[in-house]
């Protein structure tokens, strides 16, 4: 099953399980973030995507034009493991996982603002083996230009549904990446870009991993 159709299933047990009153406070959110065009600024096909070292949940520096040195490198980023449509997407991609790094030959890694030791938790509750970097207080997905703030009445719901954004992040600026897929030529120009402000849809694998074909 592809992505998108793992999303749609994913979307509609969500329509299915939560109070109109919160479907509608999550339409008029996404209609206004979308009428706002957040992506603007988001770092597109062409661009040179800027250097960065971040840390692993193995408290490992990586660094990513060290690993352009050898590969190409595959950038997801991710809110939370806090949104069920991130945690499917990272699922997607672990299946994905050898055909990626080996029969493609490319690095992937995943970016998420949220604390070192909750993307750990995630790992070893989902079974993942990909490799999660923390990006405190989103310094990396502002230089992609991905940034944004939550509105308020957003930031309750969450809350409501088990998603405190500060205990998560560490901090309470409430600024979470737009959910964006980057591959990265050895040339450091972006092969490929996907970046979406609606957050229930993401990149298909097969448009991703042929980009470099």
């Amino acid at each position: 099953m592809k992505t998108i159709e793992e999303l749609e299933l994913l979307k509609q047990d969500l329509i299915k399980q939560l109070p109109q009153d919160m479907l509608n406070i999550m339409e008029s959110s996404l209609s206004d973030m979308l009428s706002k065009k957040l992506d603007n600024h988001a770092l597109q096909h062409g661009d040179i995507a800027p250097n960065f070292s971040l840390i692993s949940t193995e408290n490992q520096p990586v660094n990513l034009y060290k690993l352009l040195e050898n590969k190409p490198v595959v950038i997801s980023f991710f809110r939370g493991s806090w949104c069920p449509f991130c945690v499917k997407e990272l699922e997607h991609f672990e299946k994905n996982l050898k055909l990626i790094q080996q029969e493609k030959n490319m690095h992937f890694i995943a970016i998420s603002p949220q604390k070192s030791e909750i993307s750990a938790q995630l790992k070893k509750e989902k079974s993942l083996s990909i490799n999660i970097l923390s990006d405190v207080e989103n310094q990396v997905a502002n230089k992609f230009g991905l940034v944004f703030t939550l509105p308020e009445n957003v930031r309750e719901l969450y809350k409501c549904l088990g998603a405190y954004l500060p205990d998560f992040n560490g901090d309470d600026s409430y600024k979470l990446p737009i959910p964006a897929t980057y591959l990265i030529g050895q040339d450091k120009k972006i092969h490929f870009a996907y970046v979406n402000v609606d957050y229930m849809e993401r990149a298909d694998i097969s448009a991703l991993i042929n980009s470099l074909d």
